[in-house]
């Protein structure tokens, strides 16, 4: 071999273990990165876990939510049910009271009637007896 092929020979090596010295480099990086990639998968099947679990916990507030408003409607139409009979209730109370108060002025008046007429019916003896 000449002086020069040996040269060119060695040129060729050298690049050669300069290029698998970075490829090394790049392979290093690659894995970190694959390394850093693994994590991050991990932490978002984690983080995926909990917001299912959140998720499901939702669902079940929520038909806590939609039975509670269930009742609170059934409530509400017992509680409108019972004005309705306390309304009629309170009508049915209400003429009563006002037909024993007719009643009390009309036995007022007439004892105010009588009591006039006895007034002068007083008056008329009195004059009798005083003359």
């Amino acid at each position: 071999m000449t002086e020069k092929q040996f040269d060119r020979f060695e040129g060729m090596l050298t690049q050669l273990v300069s290029m698998v010295g970075h490829l090394k480099q790049d392979v290093e990086v690659i894995k970190a990165d694959v390394a850093e990639l693994k994590t991050d998968v991990a932490i978002l099947k984690t983080d995926v876990e909990v917001l299912k679990a959140d998720v499901a916990d939702l669902k079940l507030d929520m038909a806590n939510v939609k039975a509670d408003v269930a009742e609170l409607k059934s409530d509400m139409f017992n509680v409108k049910v019972e004005i309705t009979d306390m309304r009629e209730t309170q009508e049915r109370q209400h003429n009563e009271v006002m037909g024993k108060l007719e009643l009390l002025r009309i036995d007022q008046e007439i004892t105010w009637a009588k009591t006039v007429e006895n007034e002068r019916e007083i008056e008329r003896v009195k004059k009798q007896l005083q003359m």
